[in-house]
């Protein structure tokens, strides 16, 4: 069993970047990587920061950055979400992102919370274009893909070792009746699924255990979110300045949707400002 690693961002980097280069210059033949590859990145690893991690540890610290990328490609679905190609940012305005993070109200009760999610919202994901050069091509699509509230599977599957062994099929074996003496129809063979793999690869992806990411607020974050954005914010056209001052509050508070509303066309900043106006004064 493969010893528990403290990964750093830095080791992180070397080992995605390092995985990602291997992709782009034809060397992986599948979707999956060798052991021998996973070994070659650990030598790697150990030689620039002077460590003793085995293949099999590399091999791990994938399938986490993995499972990440699964959430990121589900979280790109959420209703109002848009993608910034260049920042690698999943955009929602102030609605949407508080109705998916925090409990809201709904018609049958409270709507489930997602606080964990926070993380890949209205900021830039670091590392995207590595996750997706690496696993992009081996995510299960459309009917394929499971949903992380389905059950996982009691056994782990190796996801990453290619194997020449012929797999089962799982109906090959049927229960024998328990009235021996009984004739009845036989039961039907069942279909074969073409989804099955791709479907538990992405249940192992997605409803893994959540590793828990520590984010701290840096000075520098919070101003760059506020760099310029008084500036960008009191020529829009159709408010006055008070309501202006009063949304400018508040993204001041929350740098995450400051640097979101940043890159909004003006268009759509009217329409943040504007519904941020009629849920704060209902009576304007």
């Amino acid at each position: 069993m493969a010893k528990q690693v403290s990964w750093t961002p830095t080791m992180s980097k070397f080992m995605l970047t390092w995985l990602s280069d291997l992709v782009s210059s034809g060397n992986r033949t599948s979707t999956a990587f060798k052991q021998s590859q996973f070994n070659a990145c650990a030598t790697a690893l150990n030689e620039h920061f002077q460590l003793s991690l085995n293949g099999d540890q590399i091999k791990n610290h994938n399938r986490t950055w993995k499972r990440k990328l699964q959430k990121i490609v589900k979280l790109k679905d959420l209703s109002g979400a848009l993608w910034d190609e260049d920042k690698s940012m999943i955009v929602l305005d102030h609605e949407n992102y508080t109705n998916h993070v925090k409990e809201s109200t709904c018609c049958n009760g409270l709507c489930e919370a997602h606080p964990e999610d926070e993380q890949y919202l209205n900021k830039t994901i670091i590392h995207y274009k590595e996750m997706m050069n690496i696993a992009g091509g081996s995510m299960a699509t459309g009917q394929c893909a499971k949903d992380s509230s389905d059950p996982l599977a009691t056994e782990v599957v190796n996801l990453e070792e290619e194997t020449t062994k012929k797999p089962t099929t799982p109906h090959e074996e049927v229960a024998q009746s328990t009235n021996a003496g009984s004739s009845g129809p036989k039961p039907k063979k069942a279909k074969p699924n073409p989804c099955v793999e791709d479907r538990l690869h992405a249940t192992i992806l997605a409803s893994s255990e959540r590793i828990a990411i520590a984010i701290e607020k840096s000075s520098s974050t919070e101003n760059n979110a506020i760099d310029g954005l008084w500036e960008s914010m009191k020529v829009l056209p159709g408010f006055s300045l008070d309501y202006l001052a009063h949304y400018y509050a508040y993204l001041v508070d929350n740098p995450r949707v400051s640097m979101a509303f940043k890159v909004l066309e003006e268009d759509q900043k009217k329409v943040w400002v504007s519904r941020y106006v009629k849920n704060t004064f209902p009576e304007a």
